[in-house]
């Protein structure tokens, strides 16, 4: 009987025990069960079980009304578990990952606290509160201690392991997706060092990140960058992202930039030098043929072009002057990036074509004038157009320069102009390179004859499914099209186009007609880098398009 009383009594007892715990998908109950050792793995795993189902019964809205719920039950337990078992490690990794698919504020101090990192215990935790911050619309007013908490914890990353250099990745990456002045110091401060530990490549993501964020203390520490290269490797330099980051900080990049061009920028001359020794120790002939105004120059003038800004043009026309022949075509090119004004374009013209006659040519001069004379294209000038049917008749040219010089001739003429291209070909049948010529302008010439010179029939053909025909409609659009607001919506329709050679076209004749900015060609942009950075597409776009979108953003005054 004793014994038939005692087993009562514990199944009691055990039923009392069981019906203490939550249920497995009650959030709230789950989330108190946190600050138990016991029960904290289990209510992890049921608590990421009750977050997907939420996501998931909810098409991936976080902002719907059940997510929330399930959020608003969760969170602070969550958070205060974190902080209060900080050797939990284990289990705390887990509570990130969650914190992670929550991607909420409320989670802010457990991320806070796990950037401060252990050597050896904690670096994967800092790691996924990076990771995490990214996705996080951080308070405007908590940002700055954000940033501050990431610099901290970027401070103690002095080894070059590999997870060092993962926590130093996604710590970057947190960091510009603040967007916060607050950044910039920090941001620059690793896109300028140099040291061991710290691969260049890291120097290059803090530049890009910068992007995003900088103000007018960028430009000192971003001229600088124009220059930086990889100790153990002179050919990898961080010039592209930086120039990148200039152009975006506009205007009080522009002084700076000129005493740079002009030779004033003792940094910028001493890192140049430095660069030069590198190449020698390398390849003795390729240092012999840079000079340290040879470097500083090119670097200034292609981020002058870039900012677009007028007040660039006589600089410019100076540099054309120079005795270095590479000064002479970097600057000739950067001067097409310009906004100019219609009474520059004789003079522009002018300086373009004297610029490409100076030009040798031995192998290295036939790129240089096939790059001047798609600069020239850029321009959209009609005024250029005899000169291209020059170039394209003069068989002492090379095929080359030649193809590129009828190339342009036929995406820039009208009906008219473009009798004078047909009959040059028709009497061109023994040209060894006729065949090339014909097939590279057919579909060209056949849209201008049925265009011409109407805007509505161009648009209408960017909707053509033949790249080459686009091409042409997006050229005469730019030609034709300066400040219409009709031609600048139909050509940002074509900035995500599948074939890169229209989206160049696309940007570049964007870059024409939208004399006051588009606010619609930046957020397209803004869309194509979240959407396909990385991608081959996109990396062969970015070159023109974040310089020319920096440009819209400066017309609109932003």
């Amino acid at each position: 009987m004793k014994r038939l009383t005692l087993g009562i009594l514990l199944s009691l007892l055990s039923s009392i025990v069981v019906a203490c715990h939550a249920a497995p998908d009650d959030p709230a109950g789950q989330a108190e069960e946190l600050s138990d050792p016991v029960r904290r793995q289990n209510a992890i795993r049921n608590l990421q079980k009750i977050w997907s189902k939420a996501l998931q019964d909810n098409e991936g809205n976080r902002d719907a009304a059940p997510v929330v719920e399930v959020r608003e039950a969760i969170c602070d337990k969550l958070v205060q578990a974190y902080i209060d078992n900080p050797m939990d490690t284990q289990n705390g990794l887990a509570m990130l990952d969650l914190m992670n698919e929550i991607r909420h504020p409320c989670t802010l101090p457990a991320l806070i606290q796990a950037l401060d990192w252990r050597q050896e215990v904690s670096e994967e935790h800092a790691i996924r509160a990076a990771q995490t911050l990214k996705f996080i619309e951080v308070p405007e007013g908590e940002r700055a201690n954000v940033a501050a908490k990431l610099g901290e914890a970027l401070a103690k990353v002095r080894q070059s392991r590999g997870v060092d250099n993962r926590m130093r990745i996604e710590m970057l990456r947190a960091l510009g997706a603040l967007a916060t002045p607050a950044a910039t110091p920090i941001l620059t401060r690793i896109a300028t060092t140099q040291t061991e530990e710290q691969n260049f490549l890291i120097n290059r993501l803090a530049a890009e990140q910068l992007g995003a964020v900088a103000g007018a203390e960028a430009v000192e520490p971003m001229i600088k960058g124009l220059y930086l290269f990889a100790p153990n490797n002179p050919a990898m330099r961080m010039n592209d992202v930086a120039a990148e980051v200039l152009v975006r900080v506009g205007r009080p990049a522009l002084e700076p930039l000129l005493r740079t061009l002009r030779g004033e920028n003792e940094e910028a001359n001493a890192i140049a030098q430095a660069y030069i020794e590198a190449v020698r120790q390398r390849d003795e002939n390729a240092a012999a043929q840079m000079s340290v105004q040879q470097i500083v120059g090119a670097e200034a003038t292609y981020a002058l072009g870039s900012l677009g800004f007028r007040e660039a043009l006589e600089p410019l026309l100076a540099e054309t002057q120079a005795e270095d022949q590479f000064r002479r075509v970097n600057a000739a090119i950067a001067i097409v990036r310009l906004n100019l004004e219609p009474e520059d374009l004789p003079r522009v013209r002018e300086t373009l074509m004297n610029v490409y006659r100076g030009v040798p040519d031995d192998y290295q001069g036939v790129a240089f004038k096939a790059q001047l004379i798609a600069a020239m294209r850029s321009l959209y000038d009609p005024g250029f157009l005899p000169f291209f049917l020059e170039q394209a008749k003069d068989t002492d040219q090379q095929p080359p320069v030649r193809l590129e010089a009828v190339t342009a001739y036929a995406l820039l003429a009208n009906k008219s102009e473009m009798e004078q291209l047909t009959r040059w070909l028709a009497s061109a049948e023994d040209d060894p390179y006729y065949t090339n010529f014909q097939q590279g302008t057919e579909k060209a010439i056949a849209v201008a004859n049925e265009c011409d010179e109407d805007i509505a029939c161009y648009i209408r053909k960017l909707d053509d499914s033949d790249k080459d025909v686009v091409r042409k409609a997006a050229f005469m659009l730019g030609r034709l099209g300066r400040g219409n607001e009709q031609v600048i919506n139909a050509l940002v329709e074509k900035l995500g186009h599948p074939d890169v050679e229209v989206r160049l076209s696309a940007v570049s004749a964007l870059d024409r007609v939208a004399t006051a900015g588009s606010q619609a060609a930046i957020d397209k942009i803004d869309e194509l880098r979240r959407t396909e950075e990385g991608r081959a597409v996109w990396n062969a776009f970015s070159r023109e398009a974040l310089p020319i979108q920096a440009r819209l953003r400066a017309r609109m005054g932003g």
